[in-house]
C-alpha cells in the first residue's frame, strides 16, 4: 500500500494540474489496480467526485495500440494495465504520467516524444 506521502504527492499534483487547466485522465482499467489495493477506496471516489480527474474508457483503437506497444517491446499480459495507460496518452496527443513505478511504463513510452513519464 502506498504510503501517506505518496497521497500527499497525488493530491500535490493534481491540484498543480487542476491550477494549470490540465486534463488529469484515468483509464478506466486503471481503477482495477487502485481498488485492489485495501481501504482506498474512498479516497479514489472522493478525488472522482471532485471531478478532479476524468475516467476514460477504452475504446478498439486504443486497445490496439497498446497491444501494439506490448508486441514491440516484448512483455507479456503482465504489463496490459500500463500499455493501456501509455495508449491512452497517446490517444489524447501525449502527456504526463505519474506513477509509482516508472520503469515498465518508460520501456512501453520509448521512442513516443508526446508521452513523459515521472515517478510520484
Amino acid at each position: 500500500m502506498a504510503d501517506r506521502g505518496f497521497h500527499q504527492r497525488v493530491r500535490a499534483a493534481m491540484r498543480s494540474a487542476h491550477e494549470r487547466n490540465f486534463p488529469v485522465r484515468v483509464p478506466s482499467a486503471v481503477l482495477v489496480e487502485l481498488y485492489r489495493r485495501g481501504g482506498t477506496d474512498a479516497v479514489i471516489d472522493a478525488v472522482l467526485a471532485r471531478g478532479l480527474a476524468q475516467v476514460v474508457t477504452t475504446g478498439v483503437r486504443t486497445a490496439r495500440v497498446a497491444g501494439h506497444l506490448l508486441a514491440a517491446t516484448g512483455p507479456g499480459s503482465e504489463m496490459a494495465i500500463d500499455a493501456l495507460v501509455v495508449a491512452t496518452a497517446l490517444r489524447f496527443g501525449g502527456g504526463m504520467v505519474l506513477t509509482l513505478d516508472p520503469r515498465d511504463l518508460t520501456r512501453l513510452a520509448a521512442g513516443n516524444t508526446h508521452v513523459a513519464i515521472a515517478a510520484i
